[in-house]
């Protein structure tokens, strides 16, 4: 504001993580998947609450309609692809599955409805498969992460697949049981929204 630009701020809930994927590939993996429409309705709705948002800082207004269209309709995915290209990137590269020695399937634990995925302890769970780094001089594994099959609200029986873990290295059992631990479920209905505050 001090060098007269518009700004916003977008306090999000952090119970889980916004989309389904952490790491680097699988979220890229997921963010094609909302550019072709493809995406889950809560992830989507909430990227065209922020293209909304972030048009209005340039004075374009558009309904939560119009952009979803884009999604809808190619364009979305192929200015992502442009702009790709226009970067050097290897559209090629960029649509390739993701290539692990594991995939580890993580059930649930009981039957009921998923109330938490803390964000924050799943995120340092994924630096610890390499997706992310604890110090500047940690090596980064571009594959790596997890992808969640389900999210906040949503219900759940016991054994159900929960999340896939995709790791180049082994999973023991203790570490699965970690995940399991920070997997909350309750038998109450649960309701959540994205967007908790703007700030502008």
């Amino acid at each position: 504001k001090a060098v007269g630009r518009k700004t916003v701020a977008v306090i999000t809930d952090m119970s889980q993580p916004l989309g389904k994927a952490i790491g680097n590939r699988l979220e890229i993996l997921e963010a094609i998947e909302i550019l072709k429409g493809n995406g889950r309705e809560d992830i989507s709705h909430f990227i065209c609450e922020l293209a909304q948002i972030m048009l209005g800082l340039a004075d374009v207004e558009k309904t939560i309609e119009e952009i979803r269209q884009h999604l809808e309709n190619g364009q979305a995915l192929a200015k992502f692809e442009e702009m790709v290209a226009a970067q050097g990137g290897d559209l090629e590269d960029l649509y390739r599955p993701v290539k692990v020695a594991h995939v580890v399937e993580i059930p649930a634990q009981e039957t009921g409805v998923i109330s938490a995925l803390p964000a924050m302890e799943f995120g340092l769970y994924a630096m610890r498969l390499g997706a992310g780094r604890a110090v500047k001089s940690d090596d980064l594994d571009y594959e790596t992460g997890i992808v969640f099959e389900k999210k906040v609200g949503d219900s759940v029986q016991k054994g159900e697949i929960v999340a896939k873990v995709y790791t180049n290295g082994k999973i023991s059992s203790e570490l699965v049981t970690e995940f399991q631990k920070y997997v909350k479920i309750n038998d109450g209905v649960q309701s959540l929204r994205e967007i908790i505050e703007i700030i502008s």
